[in-house]
C-alpha cells in the first residue's frame, strides 16, 4: 500500500513536468547526468568507467535526503543494510558479508569504512555524523588489492570537501520535531598564494525517540558536536600537493530502548518480559508503547548510586595526504592517518528487570546491563608509486602499515529472579593490539583502445596479540544474596596472554571492455581477506587464548554500465557469485546465555544489483535501484544445531528504491522550487543462522521541498523522514521465546534555512 502511494506521488511529480513549457526544448537539447569522479582504484576515474560495483553519492544529494550517518545511508540505497547490536557495535552488511556482533579489541570489520582513505578500525568509531562531504563511495564485493586495508565484503569511503582558494561559505540551521536543533556550515578560502584552508562544523541536538519510564528520562536522544580544520598546500611552479585534515567529534545520549517482544516463530516457552510489560500496563491503566522501556541502572560494587544508561564518544583524527611527481611519469602518494577514540557505553540488554518500580517479577525474568569503556589509538601509513600519463601500460605499487592499541574494560552486572549465573558482577580488562603489514601491486595493459586487462595482488600479514583478565567482582544480588555462581559468561578468575598471526595473498584480475565513451563492460575475479582474532569477555583463560580463524571471500562478477539518449539515462548492472569461507559468526548460546565466536566453514552468495538514473529534462530527475541476494550457508553446525543450507543472517534477499525530483520556476526566479520524494523497501531477513527469528519486510518514504533564491544565496526547505512512521527493528537478541528488540527512528520532520556566500 505504501509503495503504491509513493509511486503515485512520483507519477504526479512526473506529470507536473509534462505541463512545464520548457520541457520540449529541454528534451530536444538533451540534459546530461552529472559526471561523478571516484577514487576507489587510487586514481581519479569516472564512476561509469570504473570496473567495480560502486555507487557514488554526492554530498549535495546526501544533504537533500538528510543522510547523516551510516544507518541513514543504508536506508537510502540498495545492496547495503545496517544493524545496531549496541552503541558499541554498528554493523554494515553488503551482499551478505557482515561483521556480526564482533566488538573484541582484535576484531576487524567484514565491511570496512574509510574516512578520506584512512581505515576506521572500530565500529564504535562510526557514530560521527556526515557533514561537509564531497561524496560517499559504496564499493560492493571484496577488494583485496588497492582499496587500502584488505576488504572482505565491501567498503564505504567518505570523502570530505577539500579546501578551495576561492572564498566561500555556507551556514544551515535545521529545526524539527523531537526538539531538533541542528547547525552546520563551512568557510573556505586562501590564506596565502600557496595555502588554502577550510573550517567545517556541525552540531545536532534532539530529544529522545523513546522513553525510560522507570527513571522518567528520554532515551535515544543525541547531543553531538563536530569540527574539521583542513589546510591545502599547493606551491607555485611545483607539482607537490599536500592536505592536512584534522577533525574532532563528541557525542552523547542517555541510552537505548530495548523491548522484549513475544516471538511469533520461536518454540513455545516462557515470555517473562512481554508478560511483565502486560502486568505493568494493567497497573498503569494503558498499554505500554514499544518506545517505552524500563531499563535497569546497575549499582556496581563500591558505588553509592546506580550508573545511568548512556553512551559517550570522543574522537580525534589527523590525516595527511601528500602527492609529488618523483620522476617523469611516476607519482608518489602518501596517506598518513592517526585516530584516537574514547568511548563509554552502558545499556540494559533486556530493557526490563525484576527491579522495575512496579513490584512485578516473573519466573526467569532478569536484567543484565553491560558497560563498555574503550580507548583506541590507531596509526596507519600507506605509500604508493603510480604511473601517470596516457599509455597502453599503467601500474601501481605500494605498501601499507597499520597498528592499533585497544584497551577495553567491560563491566557486566546482573539481577535475576531464579538463575544464579544471571546475578552478580563480572569485569574484563582486555588490552589488544593489531598490526597489519601489506605490499600490493597492479598492472594494466590495453590490448586495444577498447580492451584492457588489469592484474594485481596483495600480500597481507596480520598479527593480533594482547592480554585479557577476567575477575569475579560479586555473586548473587539482593533477590538471591546467597548465590555463589559468577555472572555469565565468566566462570572463574583468569588472566592470560593471547596472540597469533596470519598471512594471505589475495589476487585480482579484471577484464574491461570500453567500446565507446557511453558503454563499459567488465568481468572480474577478486579475493578479499579479513584476519582472525580473539573472543572478548571470555568465560575462562582457555576461551580467551583460543583464536578464531580469518575469513576469505572469492568473488566472480560481471557488470555492464551504459548511458543512453544523449546521456539522459544511466543504467548500471552487476551479477555476482561469491564463495565465503570461514566466515566469523558470533551467536548467543542458550546453555550459558553467553556469546561465542566461531567460524562457519563456508557459504555461497549469488545475486544481482542494478541502478537506473534518468534526467530527460532539466526539470525532472528520477532514479530506481534494486538488488537480489541469495545467501546460503554451505555447511555450518554450531552447538549441535545444523544451520547448513540456511539463509545467512541479517541479509535481506530483496531490496528496492525509487525516487524523483522536480525543479521548476517560482515566479520570476528560475529553477527556484524543487520537490523530492523517495521510497526504499527491504524484504524479510533472518536475524540468526538458525532462521528461527525474522524481520518482516518494510519500506520507508522520505520527502523534501525547497525554495531557493534567484542568486542561490539562501534557501528554505521542509523535509520528512519515514513519513509513514514505519516501525522496524535494527537489532534483536533472542531469549527464551522473546526477541529483545531495538527500533529504527520514527517519523521525523522539520525545516532548514541555509545562507551562502
Amino acid at each position: 500500500m505504501k509503495l503504491h502511494r509513493t509511486t503515485s506521488v512520483i507519477a504526479l511529480l512526473a506529470g507536473m513536468t509534462i505541463a512545464m513549457p520548457a520541457m520540449a526544448a529541454a528534451a530536444a537539447e538533451g540534459t546530461q547526468l552529472e559526471e561523478l569522479i571516484v577514487t576507489a582504484q587510487k586514481r581519479e576515474e569516472n564512476v561509469q568507467t570504473t570496473p567495480l560495483s560502486i555507487t557514488a553519492v554526492t554530498g549535495a544529494s546526501l544533504a537533500k535526503d538528510r543522510v547523516l550517518t551510516l544507518e541513514d545511508l543504508s536506508h537510502n540505497m540498495t545492496g547495503i543494510s545496517f544493524t545496531a547490536n549496541s552503541p558499541q557495535s554498528n554493523e554494515i552488511n553488503i551482499r551478505g558479508v557482515v561483521n556480526t556482533r564482533l566488538s573484541s579489541p582484535t576484531a576487524d570489520q567484514s565491511v570496512s569504512t574509510f574516512v578520506d582513505d584512512v581505515y576506521v578500525g572500530r565500529s564504535g568509531n562510526m557514530n560521527s555524523a556526515f557533514y561537509d562531504i564531497a561524496r560517499v563511495e559504496v564499493v560492493r564485493g571484496p577488494q583485496g588489492v588497492l582499496l587500502g586495508k584488505n576488504v572482505a565484503g565491501g567498503a564505504v569511503n567518505i570523502i570530505s570537501n577539500a579546501p578551495s582558494f576561492e572564498r566561500s561559505g555556507k551556514f544551515t540551521l535545521s529545526l524539527g520535531n523531537y526538539d531538533l536543533r541542528q547547525t552546520n556550515g563551512y568557510v573556505t578560502g586562501a590564506l596565502t598564494d600557496e595555502i588554502a584552508a577550510r573550517l567545517s562544523f556541525q552540531t545536532i541536538n534532539h530529544s529522545g525517540y523513546a522513553r525510560d519510564i522507570l527513571h522518567n528520562v528520554d532515551v535515544e536522544n543525541l547531543d553531538s558536536t563536530q569540527a574539521r580544520l583542513q589546510f591545502a598546500y599547493q606551491p607555485k611552479e611545483s607539482d607537490l600537493r599536500a592536505n592536512l585534515n584534522m577533525d574532532y567529534s563528541k557525542d552523547s545520549n542517555d541510552g537505548v530502548n530495548r523491548v522484549g517482544i513475544k516471538s511469533p516463530t520461536l518454540p513455545a516457552s516462557f515470555t517473562p518480559w512481554s508478560g511483565t510489560r502486560l502486568l505493568i500496563a494493567s497497573i498503569l491503566g494503558h498499554p505500554l508503547d514499544v518506545r517505552e522501556s524500563l531499563p535497569v541502572w546497575p549499582l556496581f560494587k563500591g558505588d553509592t548510586s546506580p550508573t545511568p544508561q548512556g553512551a559517550r564518544h570522543e574522537t580525534f583524527n589527523a590525516i595527511l595526504h601528500v602527492e609529488k611527481d618523483v620522476a617523469d611519469g611516476i607519482r608518489l602518494s602518501s596517506v598518513t592517518g592517526y585516530r584516537h577514540n574514547h568511548s563509554f557505553t552502558l545499556y540494559d540488554q533486556t530493557g526490563l528487570g525484576p527491579t522495575n518500580g512496579f513490584g512485578v517479577a516473573a519466573p526467569l525474568l532478569f536484567a543484565e546491563p553491560v558497560n563498555f569503556i574503550e580507548q583506541v589509538n590507531q596509526f596507519s601509513q600507506e605509500l604508493r608509486l603510480a604511473s601517470t600519463g596516457e599509455s597502453r601500460f599503467d601500474w601501481i605499487v605500494g605498501a601499507y602499515y597499520q597498528r592499533s592499541g585497544v584497551h577495553q574494560f567491560n563491566r557486566f552486572w546482573g539481577e535475576s529472579t531464579v538463575l544464579p549465573t544471571l546475578s552478580g558482577e563480572s569485569h574484563w580488562d582486555d588490552r589488544g593490539h593489531n598490526q597489519d603489514m601489506a605490499a600490493f601491486a597492479q598492472v594494466g595493459w590495453k590490448f586495444t583502445d577498447a580492451l584492457k586487462l588489469e592484474v594485481g595482488a596483495r600480500y597481507t600479514h596480520d598479527k593480533k596479540w594482547g592480554y585479557q583478565a577476567g575477575q569475579i567482582i560479586a555473586t548473587g544480588d539482593k533477590l538471591n544474596p546467597l548465590d555463589t555462581a559468577p555472572l555469565t559468561p565468566l566462570t572463574t578468575n583468569f588472566g592470560t596472554p593471547y596472540g597469533k598471526s596470519w598471512s594471505k595473498l589475495t589476487p585480482q584480475a579484471t577484464l574491461r571492455w570500453t567500446p565507446d565513451d557511453l558503454n563499459m563492460a567488465y568481468a572480474t575475479v577478486s579475493v578479499g581477506f579479513k584476519g582472525g582474532g580473539f573472543q572478548n569477555d571470555a568465560s575462562n583463560a582457555t576461551a580467551a587464548a583460543l583464536a578464531y580463524n580469518p575469513e576469505t571471500v572469492t568473488n566472480y562478477e560481471v557488470g555492464y554500465k551504459t548511458e543512453l539518449f544523449d546521456r539522459t539515462l544511466r543504467w548500471n548492472t552487476a551479477v555476482f557469485y561469491m564463495k565465503y569461507k570461514q566466515l566469523q559468526v558470533q551467536q548467543t548460546l542458550a546453555s550459558c546465555l553467553c556469546n561465542v565466536i566461531s567460524n562457519a566453514p563456508g557459504a555461497t552468495i549469488k545475486g544481482l544489483e542494478t541502478d537506473l538514473q534518468w534526467a530527460p529534462t532539466k526539470w525532472f530527475r528520477g532514479w530506481a535501484s534494486g538488488s537480489y541476494v541469495d545467501p546460503k550457508y554451505d555447511t555450518f553446525i554450531f552447538a549441535g544445531v545444523n544451520n547448513s543450507g540456511h539463509w545467512m543472517q541479517r541479509t535481506p534477499k530483496y531490496q528496492g528504491a525509487i525516487g524523483a525530483e522536480v525543479t521548476t520556476d517560482a515566479g520570476l526566479w528560475e529553477d527556484a522550487l524543487s520537490a523530492r520524494v523517495s521510497y526504499r523497501w527491504q524484504g524479510k531477513m533472518p536475524w540468526a543462522p538458525e532462521n528461527t527469528t525474522w524481520e518482516k519486510a518494510y519500506g520507508t518514504t522520505d520527502a523534501r521541498i525547497t525554495l531557493q533564491s534567484e542568486d542561490k544565496r539562501w534557501s528554505i526547505s521542509a523535509y520528512g523522514k519515514n513519513l509513514g512512521d514505519t516501525l522496524y527493528r535494527t537489532n534483536i537478541i533472542a531469549f527464551f521465546q522473546e526477541e529483545m528488540s531495538s527500533f529504527g527512528a520514527p517519523r521525523t520532520y522539520g525545516v532548514e534555512l541555509s545562507a551562502a556566500f
